[in-house]
Order: structure tokens, then sequence, then C-alpha cells
């Protein structure tokens, strides 16, 4: 159910980088987090309102800058 809100939510799989990724709002999730974490919390992370100039990337462990920045640069 909970890969099924970030479908319908226009998210896409990356296969890649093992991440729901959507573009328009600047967000992605890991797939250790999506498996982790409740539904309820992820469809707030899907509703939250976040600054659209950076990413929000969503993931278990906080990602080292140079990763971050690394992600952000491939997923546009």
């Amino acid at each position: 159910m909970k890969r099924e809100l970030l479908v319908q939510a226009n998210y896409r799989y990356n296969f890649d980088r093992d991440m729901y990724v959507n573009r328009n709002q600047k967000k992605a999730f890991s797939i250790e987090y999506v498996d982790d974490t409740p539904e309820t919390e992820i469809a707030n992370k899907i509703q939250e309102k976040t600054d659209s100039s950076s990413w929000t990337i969503y993931t278990n462990l906080a990602l080292p800058d140079g990763i971050k920045r690394e992600l952000e640069r491939v997923l546009g």
C-alpha cells in the first residue's frame, strides 16, 4: 500500500538509485525508508510542503553532503 501511495502521487521508481522520485516536487524516498516507515508518515511526507529550490530526500540515515549533492545533480 505504501508504494501505491507514492505511485498515485506521481512518484516514479528509479532503479539506478533504489528510490521513488518526484521531479516536480523535488522529493525522493529511499526504498529502505519506505519499507521501515509507517504508511501514515509517508502520506504526511508526500503532502508536506518543501522548499522547491532544493531536493528533499527521505532516507533512514542522514546522507553525507557529498552524496546528497551527487543525488541532486543526478536527479536534476
